[in-house]
């Protein structure tokens, strides 16, 4: 069940990125490097704030097991917990994020990944966004570098229902 995030979710919101990512960069993040807790937690707080931000967090019943966040041209996190991995949770907070910056008209998605976050570029590969060439390092330690991938939503300039067929709207990058 999806439902917005509110204010007083930023904890939750932490606690689920804290969870997947220890587990998913636990290369990154390895026990002699502590979480940025402070930083992911003012991030969220930001985010949850923006009046042109959506926050999505999905409950198993009352258990939040995943999150989305988007904002107009932007994927800007996504997350489910390790034990849903696999489970088609993250698919559909994807696709609800993405359906909803179509309708909105934005001609082409743009997310960050850290680059060694191996299982979630291939992820988004497998949902056609491609790599775009640019890469910046994290504001927080141990400053990770992260690359911009992309993905065309509309093609050439014709709204292609998602729903119908999913594959009409990728179009690579060249």
């Amino acid at each position: 069940m999806l439902r917005p995030a509110t204010a007083d979710d930023a904890g939750t919101l932490l606690s689920l990125e804290k969870r997947a990512s220890r587990v998913a960069l636990g290369h990154i993040f390895g026990p002699e490097i502590p979480f940025p807790d402070d930083d992911i937690l003012a991030r969220w707080a930001l985010v949850l704030h923006d009046p042109d931000a959506t926050v999505l967090l999905d409950h198993d019943h009352s258990e939040p097991v995943g999150y989305v966040a988007f904002s107009t041209g932007w994927l800007r996190h996504l997350g489910v917990l390790p034990a849903w991995w696999g489970s088609g949770r993250a698919a559909t907070l994807h696709d609800v994020a993405v359906d909803a910056l179509a309708a909105q008209g934005c001609p082409t998605a743009m997310l960050w990944v850290l680059s060694r976050n191996h299982r979630a570029r291939a992820f988004y590969r497998r949902r056609g966004w491609v790599d775009t060439g640019t890469r910046e390092e994290e504001v927080f330690p141990p400053y990770p570098i992260k690359v911009l991938m992309a993905l065309r939503l509309w093609e050439d300039c014709a709204f292609t229902s998602l729903r119908e067929d999913r594959t009409a709207r990728v179009t690579p990058f060249h």
